[in-house]
């Protein structure tokens, strides 16, 4: 494993449990201020059952697999051109999309968390998988099938680039 790879994964652990805590902060924040300042301007208002709302939206959310098809597309298209600054822009792509999957997992997890605490809610894993195949996805674009990787392929890389553009429409089709 490359110390790029391992940097990835601590930048990754450490997004996911900042997130998990900043939302359990806030949420019971939310729910002190709820609770004891109710009659203060604007602290009534606060939407304590506003974050549940956007779990179903993200188990149900299609813009990673879109954005997967089009990187994988992209992926092929940039090993056919010789461009470091695409390849950058693949690779910094790739992986930030990684961190915001992870934030986002990151909050699900607090509020899943928030709502043991609080309501003695179960655990539901189960929705949130096609978010997780998109991480391991990116994942997987941020290091194996990344575009510096594939260029160490010498003319071959031009086969794959072919079928990486013919796999990226494939892949909003499967997924």
């Amino acid at each position: 494993m490359s110390q790029d790879t391992i940097d990835l994964l601590k930048v990754l652990a450490a997004t996911a449990l900042v997130f998990a805590a900043g939302t359990l902060v806030m949420l019971y924040v939310i729910y002190l201020m709820a609770q004891y300042g109710a009659d203060l301007p604007m602290v009534g208002s606060l939407p304590l059952r506003a974050p549940p709302e956007m779990v179903p939206l993200l188990a149900d959310n299609r813009i990673f697999t879109t954005l997967a098809a089009v990187h994988v597309t992209a992926t092929g298209l940039a090993l056919l051109i010789s461009s470091h600054t695409v390849d950058m822009a693949l690779l910094i792509t790739s992986k930030a999309v990684a961190v915001v999957i992870v934030a986002l997992l990151g909050f699900v997890g607090g509020h899943m968390i928030y709502l043991q605490l609080t309501e003695n809610a179960s655990f539901a894993l189960a929705p949130l998988s096609p978010v997780l195949v998109a991480l391991v996805g990116f994942l997987v674009l941020s290091t194996l099938l990344s575009v510096p990787t594939l260029r160490g392929l010498g003319n071959l890389r031009f086969a794959v680039a072919i079928g990486l553009v013919v796999m990226g429409p494939m892949l909003l089709v499967w997924l």
